[in-house]
């Protein structure tokens, strides 16, 4: 299966990640197996590594990447909003690094199906599994056009999120709205001429926001988080990458909250970002930002 994913800030994660050949690491967020098969040829023979996804597509990707590592490898499906339980039927109750990366896959994006790029025209589903609950499709097509706004202003951050809203229930009224193409026509005519054109495509942020309630992402990283903190050995780390405000917000406040308490040590005060030559190189990093936690008391 190809992979066309190319991993964010890989050498920053193995740094700070601090791996010890014997570590037993959690990648959260397997995606394309880039980081995994990097953490995989760092452990050695005592090491483990464990691969969570909950898209059932990028298990074989991830399986690909780790074809001939030394340590023990785990892949398994599922949302890291469950890691506790995965870990555990994986035969683990503790974990000395675990790896959060939040960005979208180009895998999805490119290959999924599932209408995740305005840039394509598929099934209008975003779910990051195929059995998923809700569907973009069922959110812009049953969602009034109040809740339709909110959703798209409070996950997107979009400024145009009613007339966007308004312009997504008088489409529907005649057929649903069933493909991402449909979609991101009627957002380009729902907002002024200049936004347009702007630095952005004008459908990004309702994109992104209904991708985020779909799955009930940021819900998911809030309860992510604290298991893996949960589980986390004293003096291990949790490396976390995000790319947008939302999740980095969420993330920022999480481990603030730890330091506060006195069982969590921040690596750097401030977020890493990539190096102009990795922008240059993979333009889909330039919002990145990596923080990194480390447990003090167990």
């Amino acid at each position: 299966m190809a992979n066309v994913h190319e991993s964010v800030l890989l050498q920053e994660t193995l740094s700070e990640l601090d791996l010890a050949p014997n570590d037993v690491v959690l990648d959260a967020t397997g995606g394309g197996g880039g980081h995994s098969k990097h953490i995989a040829e760092v452990l050695g023979e005592e090491g483990a590594l464990i691969a969570l996804d909950q898209d059932e597509d990028a298990l074989p990707r991830i399986e690909n990447a780790l074809e001939g590592a030394t340590c023990t490898t785990r892949v398994i499906q599922g949302n890291f909003r469950n890691l506790d339980t995965h870990v555990m039927q994986a035969g683990y109750t503790t974990l000395n690094k675990i790896l959060f990366d939040l960005g979208l896959s180009t895998n999805q994006l490119e290959l999924s199906g599932r209408g995740f790029s305005f840039q394509k025209d598929e099934p209008l589903l975003m779910t990051m599994s195929k059995e998923g609950e809700k569907s973009a499709y069922e959110i812009v097509n049953t969602y009034d056009q109040g809740e339709l706004a909110d959703l798209i202003y409070e996950f997107g951050e979009e400024r145009y999120s009613r007339k966007i809203a308004k312009a997504i229930v008088e489409n529907r009224q005649s057929k649903p709205i069933g493909t991402s193409g449909e979609l991101k026509k009627i957002i380009e005519s729902a907002v002024p001429a200049a936004y347009r054109n702007g630095r952005i495509h004008p459908a990004t942020r309702t994109f992104q926001a209904l991708r985020i309630a779909a799955n009930d992402e940021m819900e998911s990283l809030k309860l992510g988080l604290q298991k893996a903190w949960d589980m986390l050995s004293e003096n291990g780390r949790i490396v976390v990458i995000s790319f947008h405000s939302l999740e980095d917000r969420i993330v920022k406040q999480f481990f603030a909250s730890l330091v506060r308490e006195g069982v969590g040590e921040l690596i750097h005060k401030k977020p890493l970002t990539p190096t102009e030559e990795e922008i240059r190189r993979n333009p889909k990093s330039r919002s990145a930002k990596m923080r990194i936690i480390k447990k003090l008391i167990k």
